[in-house]
């Protein structure tokens, strides 16, 4: 009778415990490679949301691919999961945020996809402007007609006017700017024109530019919507994390809760044995320590080096043994070694992505062809020194550079002795910039641009004369230059800001000075005279 009791409390003991590892510890183990699932897919939601130019359909491909791992992690949870209330009540509100979140990726797809496309057709048409400005006769301004230099004029006009929009961010700026598009237009068609080429450049212009101000407004609204929908996916994520690890701890209590039960089964089993017969009490206490060896230690064991993971501590997961406690104990290890794989991925992934922003930074900023900043980044440059000299009523002073007959040098010696040219040049004149602040950047074909912050029209011009004379130091044979060698001009221009001036109007007067050393024999300085912007009261 002894015996069979023996037998009997052993029997329960061991169902007990399969219990136990099969489904108590079962649930937890899915609970929290739900959680895991939730927290990566949330990351990978903040990573679409600042890394704005990676690859849309990648990042699609992958929120899809984790979309699916949580989907299955939640169907194994529903198959192990009871009837009883709290079981009911977590599904609920799991089911309260994944179908919204999953269409809040969809929709974010969609944002992301239409963005891409209207930024594809912003960047066409800022290649067309480009295009329309470089067809502009700007050479020999000074020989060409009135007509011809009024066109040139205002065809520049409506040209900065729809590129400034092009970047603008604010409605009300981009409304200001298509006025003065507006009016520049109506002037071009008031002027009387024999040229056909002309005459066709403003029937392009007339139908071009106002399309730059219409596509501004759908670009800025749909990246306010991809922004938008951006952060409601977010907060989606964040709850869907929430409630995935709420459950988690409610089922880790849960199996908490069962092993202190049986534990006190245990007890009790053996309290009434030892009552029942004092002969099995020596069996019965070889039982007990058997059972607490390689039973009850060893999970507490398991169960403390669960509790060290969930709070960051890197400990040895125990997995000796060939039972379902040795089980249980390799598959939380598989866990935990898949979720530190995972974490150093995203974060691989993070700085990859970084690396590649910041290389795309410098490329968008650079000329390609001298290795000096480019057009846009000039004017980058240009606008936050005209805000501080604005501010701080300081002087700004602008230098613009055009190589001497480069036609000729490139259909005489070839445009790749042109490239090496141009390169020479760009680097010669970046050398004698000594300041921090000041910068040169290629402003468009053989023509160069320097921003001098602070200097007054005479030192201005005579950094001018330091960057002429560097280059016809190089001696660079040039059989059509004014000198037989590579040559530059310059044109100088110089002024204290003021809120009833433009930027534009500073690199308009270093233009004409330009135009002016060109007619007076090229390889010259010229600089406005007496520094005319003083009195300037704006465009």
């Amino acid at each position: 009778m002894a015996v069979s009791a023996v037998g009997y409390v052993m029997f329960q003991q061991y169902q007990g415990f399969s219990n136990l590892a099969d489904r108590e510890f079962g649930r937890a183990m899915a609970a929290a490679e739900l959680t895991r699932d939730a927290e990566i897919i949330a990351a990978e939601v903040f990573e679409m949301m600042v890394g704005s130019r990676r690859s849309i359909s990648a990042g699609s491909q992958r929120t899809e691919n984790l979309a699916g791992l949580y989907r299955s992690a939640r169907d194994r949870l529903q198959q192990l999961s009871s009837s009883a209330d709290a079981d009911r009540a977590a599904n609920r509100e799991l089911d309260r945020w994944q179908e919204p979140f999953f269409l809040s990726l969809g929709q974010l797809d969609q944002r992301l996809e239409l963005e891409k496309q209207l930024q594809t057709e912003h960047l066409q048409l800022i290649d067309t402007l480009f295009i329309l400005q470089q067809r502009l006769p700007l050479s020999d301004f000074g020989a060409q007609s009135p007509n011809q230099q009024r066109f040139i004029s205002h065809a520049l006009t409506a040209l900065v006017a729809a590129s400034s929009a092009l970047s603008a961010e604010r409605p009300g700026h981009v409304a200001q700017l298509e006025r003065a598009c507006e009016q520049a237009l109506q002037k071009l068609a008031l002027l009387p024109l024999e040229d056909e080429e002309l005459l066709e450049l403003r029937r392009q212009l007339t139908e071009v530019l106002p399309e730059a101000f219409r596509s501004r407004g759908p670009l800025l609204k749909a990246s306010r919507a991809s922004l938008a929908t951006a952060r409601e996916t977010r907060v989606l994520a964040q709850k869907l994390t929430g409630a995935s690890f709420s459950y988690h701890l409610q089922l880790k209590a849960s199996a908490q809760q069962a092993i202190t039960d049986h534990q006190k089964l245990i007890r009790s089993s053996l309290f009434g044995l030892l009552l029942a017969s004092l002969t099995l009490l020596a069996i019965t206490f070889g039982a007990i320590m058997y059972i607490r060896r390689h039973i009850v230690l060893r999970i507490n064991r398991l169960n403390a080096a669960m509790q060290a993971h969930l709070q960051g501590k890197q400990v040895p997961v125990p997995e000796s043994g060939s039972d379902e406690i040795s089980t249980m104990g390799a598959s939380f290890a598989v866990f935990v070694d898949a979720r530190r794989q995972a974490e150093q991925q995203l974060e691989q992934a993070n700085m990859h992505l970084q690396k590649m922003n910041a290389e795309l930074e410098r490329l968008s900023t650079t000329d390609a062809l001298t290795g000096i900043p480019n057009r846009r980044s000039f004017d980058q440059q240009l606008e936050h020194e005209w805000r501080r000299a604005l501010r701080d009523g300081t002087r700004l002073a602008i230098v613009m550079a055009d190589v001497d007959v480069f036609k000729r040098f490139n259909d005489t010696y070839g445009h790749q002795a042109g490239d090496d040219c141009l390169r020479q040049v760009a680097q010669v004149m970046s050398d004698q910039l000594k300041r921090s602040g000041d910068m040169i950047a290629r402003y468009g074909g053989e023509e160069f641009i320097v921003l001098l912050p602070g200097l007054d029209l005479s030192h201005a011009k005579q950094l001018a004369e330091q960057l002429r004379a560097a280059v016809a130091g190089l001696r660079i044979p040039h059989a059509h230059g004014p000198t037989g060698h590579v040559s530059i001009s310059l044109g100088v221009a110089s002024n204290r800001p003021h809120l009833n001036m433009r930027v534009e109007t500073l690199i308009h007067h270093a233009d004409s000075a330009l135009y002016t050393a060109k007619r007076l024999g090229r390889n010259r300085v010229c600089t406005t005279p007496e520094d005319p912007l003083e009195q300037d009261t704006g465009i």
